[in-house]
């Protein structure tokens, strides 16, 4: 948030320059403008923006689009009492329409149209929200939490594999006694195999016990982050099925659930929507838009079964869509009636209405013993 907070019309007011900000990895070009929308300075700079944004005031708007890093360097802007505005370049149709792409245009068009959106208001800016820091740091840990299990499937079908190329064909105990720590060596002594299959299971093994460790680390992380969410995922997790963690995953693919106005621009967000395409008469309803946040998706998926006896609803509910359109339509289904229901709690500040109380005691004081020791550990250090 910026250090010095104006009405929105008052700061429109005060602004004198509006500068368009085009970033890249070895420098950047800057174009600004004055209050009559005409061009006082057009310059580039290095790697390091730190000495550009000393410059800036309350009397400065800029716009720069998305990418890695803008988040950052918005911080930064807004500290110094400037306004920044970040959009998406795929839906700003002026540079992503421009048959002459250069950076000097691309910072111009930007300039100029910031003038225009904020001095005339003629036309509004395709912004991308900006999540609050905490939100930000859980989705930094997410997606390294999202590239071990992705790392701990290919070993796990790694393993397979090899013993399937020996004729093995391990019992469901069997093979999860493979895989756990403690009882490997029984399994793997036990099998015939060759010498080169066996160094490729042992290796194989190793790295899967060792980044099995480090997610449980990542996991403990997590939810030390996503402290500040405690009040919501208290609320959350009053649903059979929903841990904090996968509460937290919910809240941080959300952010703020008010930015959505409908509930299914939200599930839209979160990939949960289908496609439609309509022509003349007829509607067709195509596959769910992977193109989107998936964390919730892949993290209420593993919990299903839990949570569809999270109420009487829920069971009859899966069951007649299963019924009708398969196992996989009804599993989308409720995990996009479940977001529902979430988004409803966090907006009436209210718990599940199906809840189970014994089982929400026990999870309740879990939660709060880990958090606990979080507050021990700090002290210690």
């Amino acid at each position: 948030m910026p250090l010095f907070a104006f009405p929105k019309k008052q700061e429109e007011k005060m602004l004198k320059r509006f500068h368009g900000l085009d970033r890249h990895k070895h420098s950047s070009m800057i174009s600004i403008l004055n209050r009559e929308g005409k061009e006082d300075k057009l310059k580039s700079v290095g790697i390091s923006l730190n000495s550009y944004i000393k410059t800036l005031g309350q009397e400065d708007a800029i716009v720069m689009e998305t990418g890695i890093g803008s988040f950052y360097w918005a911080d930064k802007i807004e500290a110094q009492g400037a306004s920044c505005t970040i959009i998406d370049p795929y839906r700003f149709r002026i540079i992503k329409d421009s048959w002459n792409k250069t950076d000097k245009n691309d910072c111009r068009n930007m300039s100029k149209a910031l003038w225009v959106h904020k001095v005339t208001g003629e036309f509004g800016l395709p912004e991308v929200y900006k999540p609050s820091q905490t939100v930000r740091e859980l989705r930094k840990l997410f997606a390294q939490y999202s590239n071990l299990n992705k790392y701990i499937c290919k070993l796990k079908n790694n393993i397979q594999s090899t013993l399937l190329d020996n004729g093995i064909v391990l019992s469901a105990e069997d093979k999860s006694s493979l895989l756990a720590k403690k009882s490997s060596e029984n399994i793997f002594n036990n099998i015939d195999i060759s010498d080169a299959s066996k160094i490729s299971i042992e290796i194989s093994l190793d790295i899967l016990w060792n980044v099995t460790e480090k997610k449980k680390m990542l996991t403990t992380e997590i939810i030390k982050a996503g402290e500040p969410f405690k009040k919501e995922v208290k609320l959350l997790i009053s649903i059979k099925g929903i841990t904090p963690l996968s509460a937290l995953a919910f809240l941080s693919d959300v952010g703020d659930v008010r930015r959505f106005k409908t509930l299914r621009k939200m599930n839209a967000y979160l990939g949960l929507v289908p496609r439609i395409k309509e022509s003349g008469n007829k509607t067709r309803v195509g596959h769910i838009n992977k193109a989107s946040r998936k964390l919730t998706r892949s993290l209420l998926t593993q919990s299903l079964i839990q949570a569809i006896d999270a109420s009487p609803y829920f069971r009859e509910f899966y069951e007649e869509i299963k019924a009708r359109r398969g196992a996989g339509r009804s599993r989308i289904a409720l995990i996009r009636k479940l977001c529902g229901i979430m988004r409803r709690m966090l907006l009436n500040n209210e718990t599940f209405r199906d809840i189970k109380q014994s089982l929400y005691d026990k999870k309740i004081n879990c939660y709060e013993k880990q958090l606990k020791e979080f507050k021990m550990e700090r002290k210690r250090a």
